[in-house]
């Protein structure tokens, strides 16, 4: 048995429905089921996707909801004023909303991308251009575009899962691996750099361990196992009492 089986053999066993996560997306089903998804959760995967789409869909009603206090608060004063000014105005006003939401910049298309799962352009007039939203034929194409859960992944790639549109945190890249890591499971994954290939997961905090885990402890361990720095790995989980003495034991021999 290898270095990170036997870690996974003693580990903490978290079922993905006790997280809290589970819970955030079970309560937003009928929000994502206006964007025509089943929600299905089989593994914690399924559960990082939902999560991106979830984010997104907050930044999406904010912005839309936002417009709707905008008409109200300025009824009486749009008549007067021209396109331009109009729009001015609502960027201003989405500009506090948009600092705090998830987002990254797409390369490819030039464009700060706050909905993940629709396109750059419709991005760009979210967040710069909203009345052109509101012809019908591009309430239309928005209310039409199909989405599921891979949606976002399959139009930006697996680069949105290093983004704060997840729970995910980059503890660890070289320029073979990537490791993310999640705390609610305890466990870190091991993903190929290349073909964005899972190689595995690793939980980093036995059945007898209730301590806090720092992220700087994690980075640590990642690096650890990626280097084959097995020994220091256990001697550090040992320390920060992520495992007990009893596990500590079962697994050193190998590698001292």
């Amino acid at each position: 048995m290898g270095f990170i089986e036997s870690l996974n053999k003693f580990g903490k066993k978290i079922p993905v429905h006790k997280t809290e996560l589970y819970a955030k997306i079970e309560e937003a089903k009928l929000a994502l089921s206006a964007r025509g998804l089943d929600v299905k959760i089989k593994d914690e995967f399924d559960l990082f996707a939902y999560e991106i789409i979830y984010n997104g869909l907050l930044t999406q009603n904010g912005i839309e909801n936002t417009y709707e206090v905008f008409l109200n608060q300025h009824y009486d004063l749009l008549d007067y004023l021209n396109y331009d000014e109009k729009q001015k105005m609502f960027n201003n006003d989405i500009a506090p909303l948009l600092k705090d939401r998830p987002h990254f910049y797409d390369e490819a298309s030039q464009t700060e991308i706050y909905i993940p799962y629709l396109e750059p352009f419709v991005n760009q007039r979210y967040t710069k251009d909203y009345q052109i939203l509101l012809l019908k034929q591009h309430r239309e194409y928005i209310k039409n575009f199909l989405v599921n859960k891979d949606t976002p992944e399959k139009m930006y790639g697996s680069r949105i899962f290093r983004t704060k549109f997840t729970s995910l945190e980059n503890v660890y890249e070289d320029q073979r691996h990537l490791c993310l890591y999640f705390e609610p499971l305890k466990t870190i994954y091991i993903y190929k750099k290349d073909s964005k290939e899972l190689l595995n997961k690793v939980i980093i905090q036995d059945e007898k361990s209730d301590e806090k885990i720092e992220l700087d402890t994690v980075k640590t361990i990642a690096y650890d196992i990626e280097n084959y720095l097995y020994q220091d790995c256990l001697n550090l989980m040992k320390e920060k009492q992520l495992i007990c003495l009893k596990t500590y034991q079962k697994i050193v021999k190998k590698y001292q």
